[in-house]
Parts: C-alpha cells; sequence; structure tokens
C-alpha cells in the first residue's frame, strides 16, 4: 500500500547552507511522524541541495526542489511545490529556524478546528532574549489590522493551513509586491478569502532566529547560536523561558492545555463570549 502523509511541510531555502541541517532534524524529529517534508531550492547552493539530498536518501519524507532563482523569495515555487503535496494540513518552517518536538501536533489539532492558523511566534533578538508577538486570532481587531495590513504577529514558521482552504483562494503564493513581507502577503489571501475559519495556539513550540537581527554575524557565530537552541529546545529550563516570554506578551493567557482560541469569518464577522478557562478567551461562530 503507498504510503499517504496527513502533512506537508514546506522549508524554502536560498543561502542557509551551514544553517538547514538543524531545521531539518528538528523537524525528522517531530512527535508527529507522518509528513512529507518538501525543501523548496530558491537558486540554492550545491552545497544546500548536497546536504538536504543526502539527509533524503535516508528519509523518504523528505524531498528536495530545485528551482533557479525567483523573483522575490520564490513564492511562485511554492505554489508549484504544493500541486503536488498529499497532505491534509500544510505547514512551513524557516531554514534557520527551530520546531520543539511537539510543535507539528499542536499545529495539527489546532487545524482540526479552523483552516487556517498558527502557534505563538516566539523571536531571538539576541543571545536567549525571547520576544513574542503579541496577538491572536480571538481578538477582532488583531484579526482585522492583520487582515488589511496594519499589522502582523506571526510569520512563516508558526502558520499552518488545511488543504483545502490553500485550493479554494483565488490565488496561492505568488511573488509579493517590494514593500510587503512575502508571508504577511499570503496570509492576508487567507484572511480575506469569505468562510474560513482561523485559529490561534497559545503554546511555545518553535523558535524563530531573526536574520535582520544579526548584521555582521559571522556563518560560524550564527551556527553556534542555532547548534546550542537545537540542543536545549526540549529542555525544561528553555520551555520555561519560552512560557514566560509568552507570558509578557499576552498578560494572563499562558494556558498550554487549553483548546486554541478559534474565530470564523463567514460574509460578516459575527462573535460571541462564551466563557474565559485559564486565562484563555474564546469565540465561536453564533
Amino acid at each position: 500500500m503507498r504510503w499517504k502523509p496527513s502533512a506537508t511541510i514546506l522549508m524554502p531555502t536560498h543561502d542557509h547552507a551551514h544553517l538547514i541541517g538543524y531545521s531539518l532534524r528538528c523537524i525528522q524529529e517531530q512527535t508527529y511522524p507522518n509528513f512529507e517534508l518538501f525543501v523548496i531550492g530558491d537558486g540554492a547552493s550545491a552545497e544546500t541541495r548536497e546536504i538536504v539530498e543526502s539527509v533524503a536518501r535516508k528519509d523518504r519524507r523528505i524531498r528536495y526542489f530545485d528551482f533557479p532563482k525567483g523573483q522575490r523569495h520564490g513564492e511562485a515555487h511554492r505554489h508549484i511545490a504544493l500541486q503536488q503535496a498529499r497532505g491534509e494540513i500544510v505547514a512551513y518552517c524557516g531554514d534557520d529556524d527551530l520546531w520543539l518536538r511537539n510543535h507539528l501536533a499542536r499545529l495539527a489539532k489546532l487545524l482540526k478546528g479552523c483552516d487556517f492558523g498558527h502557534m505563538v511566534q516566539i523571536n531571538v533578538h539576541d543571545r536567549n532574549e525571547f520576544v513574542v508577538y503579541g496577538g491572536s486570532f480571538a481578538e477582532p481587531d488583531c484579526w482585522r489590522k492583520m487582515r488589511d495590513g496594519e499589522t502582523g504577529f506571526f510569520g512563516l514558521t508558526v502558520g499552518g493551513h488545511r488543504m483545502s482552504a490553500y485550493r479554494a483562494l483565488p490565488v496561492g503564493w505568488s511573488p509579493a509586491p517590494p514593500d510587503i513581507y512575502t508571508d504577511q502577503f499570503m496570509w492576508r489571501k487567507f484572511l480575506r478569502q469569505p468562510g474560513l475559519r482561523f485559529g490561534t495556539g497559545l503554546e511555545a513550540t518553535s523558535i524563530h532566529i531573526a536574520s535582520p537581527l544579526r548584521p555582521g554575524w559571522t556563518a560560524e557565530q550564527r551556527t553556534a547560536e542555532l547548534r546550542d537552541l537545537f540542543e536545549r529546545r526540549d529542555t525544561p529550563e528553555l520551555r520555561k523561558e519560552l512560557e514566560e516570554a509568552i507570558g509578557k506578551a499576552h498578560e494572563g493567557w499562558t494556558a498550554p492545555a487549553a483548546e486554541p482560541a478559534l474565530r470564523r469569518l463567514a460574509g460578516k464577522v459575527i462573535q460571541r463570549s462564551l466563557k474565559i478557562a485559564g486565562g484563555v478567551r474564546y469565540w465561536r461562530p453564533s
């Protein structure tokens, strides 16, 4: 019987050959193992291709797509790859970011109740300085501001959606205008699509290492930082630091065991407050 993955993961890559190995390993070691991983080479180096293909030879779940350099960050390549996706859900990971072992399992649980959603984004702004982008789809103003381009509170590595929702969009991944981040341009397409349900998972499941905040760092410095975080990524000590960072951004919202916050858009937005449990507010469509 042919193997069929229940999740498809996309990892775009261009020039992080010295870092991508850690990102690949953190995906391989997920507690949710039934996935296929598409690594999308956007004019990537021969070294990057060799690293990915070496890992793929030992893991049938991994496949490398070798594209020439595309417009912006090669968003059109992602659309081409997704035409071959077999997963019911789609997740994303940056080639220099880390997932904790439970990320895909938590995201899959979230997407059982919604069409497009995200886990909390946690950035490393400096060595071990964790900063969380506050925002949740349970808050009408956050949802509206993100839809209208006034703000963005999560990026590629923590976003995910059902494949059926992607197919329903008039236009999928495509090059973003020069003044808009590529992931935010894509997310707004989901937020503007009528009839979709949106969800937020308020739990630490990943770490985003922002390259623009490390100007002048050598490849050796970047590698050392990522290696350290990779080795500590599932320790109780690091998890405590990450949850404390979430608590600062979402005052009183740290409730990992609670159900995710859900929200639906169907024509006009109608919501009613149902309950407050564990400090997390919930909304359900009327």
